[in-house]
């Protein structure tokens, strides 16, 4: 949870998609990689905000490095 008490900002699939600009199969992928929230009663899985920013970080490289 955020330090200052706020509460997460959620993306859904969707919503990651159109923040990113990715297709629903890589917005699926990195989804996959992150822990999800999920609510009781729901199908509907979301991500931290701030999760997909830090994985977004470990997946950034300069042009001379190399993806791992």
């Amino acid at each position: 949870m955020s330090t200052n008490g706020a509460l997460p900002t959620l993306l859904d699939c969707k919503a990651l998609r159109a923040e990113l600009g990715i297709s629903r199969a890589a917005a699926e992928a990195i989804m996959r990689r992150l822990d999800t929230v999920r609510f009781e009663d729901l199908r509907k899985t979301y991500v931290k905000r701030e999760d997909v920013l830090s994985y977004l970080e470990t997946r950034t490289f300069s042009k001379d490095q190399v993806a791992a």
